[in-house]
């Protein structure tokens, strides 16, 4: 296979793995931005006087034009695909630049594209903002290196407006020209001038910004420690749920955590992931114990890997929320270190056969990793609900003489409120479905069983179970 054929072959492959984003429909966040990006105005899309995150490229913009496009759903989740494989071309070509080694750049670029940890960052479009953020810095980074300043500087602009976790990049930048090039550059005082003027932005609209307890700052060390634990052992491949169920890292999980293990979908994944770790420490320890040439280089690439890893983790250390979604700047820097493990070993003719089966053993963990976290994720039953919503809200005379619409609860929620209105108003994101599925009628207003029980006169009842199938 020539190397067109195999990008081809990888490009499929990726679809594939993640073909289930396809399904995916607009659910909570989403119907927000729809509602604040429905008509064109670049003024307010940009500007700070605002409630929610300053990231007006992945939200507002992006929801525009989102409602531009014929089947915005389908074409929708392929921008997102095509950008972020974007993401990833650039990624194998920076680390070309950065190390001269192609087979690491190879290896680093396939771990990094098939984990399942990707789950979290393609398949909601309220999460293209990480999708943005990795391929305009990773473009960025590419023109810096290789001294195109003003296109990089334009790349960076643009990832500054699609999240915050960009307002570290300058000192990685610096850090990889300076290694590169043995000197700084003038133009990196713009990159930090930039840093500057965007801290104050979000400071100011942080300010402005109610903020949930679970996104408290709270600084003391065993709540960053415990996040640094568990960002880490997702980064190697562990479940997103398995922190629910342990009091400490340390200690055993505990209730309905074992009956995971009567599903093959997670035996495969757990411990297919369980034996390549395995057999990726032992590869490492015998690089270490034997291979002297290669030793003191496998210890700088652990060493800054997992210290960058810790950096780009560092705005969200200190809150009590842990997200996968967040992983997708700081898993670069541990699929490098896992690269260039199946690198060395690559060198050696005797070991290519070892790192094929790593790389096939691997694969498939994160498929079947990728099919189970589609079902924790909750990712399948919110789009599940708007797409019976679709069907509800569609017969037009039924609702063409009310002003309100009442979520009704069912008789039996058999599991809390997860069968119930609390659940579709969070599905909804409140009163902002009503644009999407209801255009032109500003008049109307939804009204949710579990805030309001009793309905008024005249209002159009709706049982959760015409949503919640």
């Amino acid at each position: 296979m020539n190397k067109k054929g195999f990008i081809l072959f990888g490009i499929v492959l990726f679809f594939f793995f993640f073909f289930g984003a396809f399904g995916i429909h607009f659910f909570s966040d989403d119907f927000k931005f729809l509602a604040a990006s429905k008509q064109f105005n670049l003024f307010s899309f940009f500007s700070p006087l605002r409630t929610t995150f300053y990231r007006p490229i992945p939200t507002e913009l992006f929801y525009y034009f989102l409602q531009q496009l014929p089947h915005s759903i389908i074409t929708g989740h392929i921008c997102i695909f095509i950008i972020f494989l974007i993401g990833i071309f650039f990624l194998y070509k920076t680390l070309i630049l950065i190390t001269k080694n192609k087979d690491l750049a190879f290896f680093s670029s396939i771990l990094y594209l098939f984990h399942f940890s990707h789950v979290y960052q393609l398949y909601w479009f309220a999460t293209f903002q990480e999708v943005a953020q990795f391929t305009f810095l990773i473009c960025s980074l590419y023109f810096i290196l290789k001294k195109q300043f003003i296109i990089s500087i334009g790349l960076f602009i643009l990832a500054l407006f699609s999240k915050e976790q960009a307002l570290l990049f300058p000192f990685l930048a610096f850090m990889l020209y300076f290694m590169k090039y043995k000197n700084g550059d003038i133009f990196f005082i713009i990159y930090f001038i930039l840093d500057f003027i965007f801290i104050g932005i979000h400071l100011f609209v942080n300010s402005h910004m109610p903020i949930l307890p679970e996104y408290v700052i709270h600084l003391t060390p065993k709540l960053i420690i415990n996040n640094v634990l568990w960002y880490g052992l997702w980064s190697v491949g562990f479940p997103a749920m398995m922190s629910d169920y342990m009091r400490s890292i340390l200690s055993l999980p505990f209730g309905t955590f074992w009956n995971y293990f009567t599903q093959p979908i997670f035996n495969i994944y757990f411990f297919g992931m369980l034996f390549y770790i395995i057999s990726l420490i032992g590869s490492l320890c015998f690089i270490l114990t034997t291979q002297v040439k290669e030793r003191k280089r496998l210890v700088i690439y652990i060493v800054v890997g997992t210290s960058l890893f810790v950096f780009f983790l560092l705005p969200v250390l200190p809150i009590i929320h842990k997200w996968m979604v967040r992983l997708t700047i700081p898993l670069v820097f541990m699929s490098v270190i896992e690269g260039l493990i199946l690198a060395i070993l690559w060198k050696k003719k005797k070991a290519q056969k070892l790192v094929i089966s790593l790389l096939t053993l691997y694969l498939i963990w994160n498929y079947f990793g990728i099919k189970f976290h589609e079902t924790i994720s909750t990712y399948m039953l919110e789009s599940s609900i708007n797409k019976q919503a679709i069907i509800v809200f569609g017969n037009v005379k039924r609702f063409e003489n009310c002003n309100v619409l009442y979520i009704k609860d069912p008789k039996q929620m058999r599991v809390s409120s997860w069968e119930g209105s609390e659940k579709i108003a969070l599905t909804f994101s409140g009163d902002s479905f009503l644009s999407y599925y209801f255009p032109g009628r500003k008049d109307l207003k939804v009204k949710y069983d579990y805030k309001s029980k009793d309905p008024s006169f005249g209002d159009c009842i709706i049982d959760a179970s015409e949503l919640i199938q």
